[in-house]
């Protein structure tokens, strides 16, 4: 060899699998941790939304439980008829219900208790007094096989008990149908919403780190690594940063909701999350397993979304 000959190198070799997917695209932890944020906090919201779903369906159907398990017979007063009259004629109309099949109980609200329960609305003016007030009969059903409106109506009316009206309280019912299919949309809604806002962040992430390191990225070209093997190794990267952010992101709506419920008074909503997160029912495991799919979704939309985006985004650097 002489000595203006330039000494022949050997060809470079691609570095092994286990030390490329360390060291490949080294600038990409600034990107990385935007990346994470957004998806714990978007997860978050996730997490939130299908738990206020889940919770407000749990609370209506309670709700709708112990409302279709009542009805209401109310025994209108004639006219110039007393009050004694009218509760006489209650206690028949009572005697009557009690007698049907798939009625469980029932009980005689007398004129002093149905002024009481009209007095947040109307006061306590005199003229409440001098009102025609019905009589109430709360009727409480078998919940196994409760009784029909249209039966008790119907023994009533052979019972010759004129004046006397059997509400089945149908309007509440379907006012908190109306509301547990409103949640749901909305938490579809939501959900929807944070699916297309992380396509794009993935996409805005993927370009981000791509860019940081691309002259890391055109010497992998110039070495002879292919498209195919620098997006996945992007990938892995998304794959990993997803996954623990989505996991963070729902254990953090674990934490709000408990943290919720011990704030929150001993009734209402506070027991609701309590039965909802630790009754070990039914409704517990579709919460967590609900939280489990947001996670998993989450980590498959940034997987499959960075191996596309980087595909393409590589193709127009390259190939433009």
């Amino acid at each position: 060899m002489s000595s203006g000959e330039t000494p022949m190198t050997a060809q470079p070799q691609l570095p092994a699998a286990s030390r490329m997917r360390r060291n490949l695209l080294p600038r990409m932890h600034a990107p990385m941790r935007a990346f994470m944020v957004a998806v714990a906090v978007m997860v978050f919201l996730a997490a939130l939304a299908a738990g206020g779903v889940l919770l407000t369906r749990v609370a209506v159907a309670e709700w709708t439980a112990g409302v279709v398990s009542e009805m209401t017979a109310q025994v209108l007063p004639r006219e110039n008829e007393p009050p004694s009259k009218v509760e006489e004629r209650a206690r028949q109309a009572a005697a009557i219900l009690r007698r049907q099949r798939g009625v469980r109980s029932v009980r005689v609200l007398g004129v002093k208790e149905s002024r009481a329960l009209l007095q947040p609305w109307l006061g306590d003016a005199g003229t409440v007094g001098e009102l025609p007030i019905p009589v109430l009969v709360a009727v409480e059903l078998d919940r196994q096989r409760p009784a029909r409106a249209e039966n008790l109506r119907r023994a009533l009316t052979e019972a010759k008990m004129g004046d006397v009206q059997v509400d089945a309280h149908g309007r509440w019912v379907r006012e908190l149908s109306n509301l547990a299919e409103t949640a749901l949309w909305l938490g579809v809604g939501v959900l929807a919403l944070l699916v297309v806002a992380l396509v794009v962040l993935v996409v805005h992430a993927a370009r981000a780190a791509l860019e940081a390191n691309r002259s890391t990225i055109e010497v992998l070209h110039l070495i002879g690594a292919n498209d195919r093997f620098i997006a996945r190794q992007v990938e892995l990267h998304f794959f990993r940063a997803a996954f623990l952010a989505a996991f963070a992101g729902a254990f953090a709506a674990f934490a709000a909701f408990a943290l919720f419920s011990l704030l929150a008074p001993a009734a209402g909503i506070g027991e609701s999350i309590r039965l909802l997160l630790f009754a070990g029912g039914r409704h517990t495991l579709l919460v967590y397993v609900s939280w489990l799919l947001i996670v998993v979704l989450a980590t498959l939309i940034s997987l499959v979304t960075a191996r596309l985006a980087a595909m393409r985004i590589l193709t127009a650097m390259f190939r433009a």
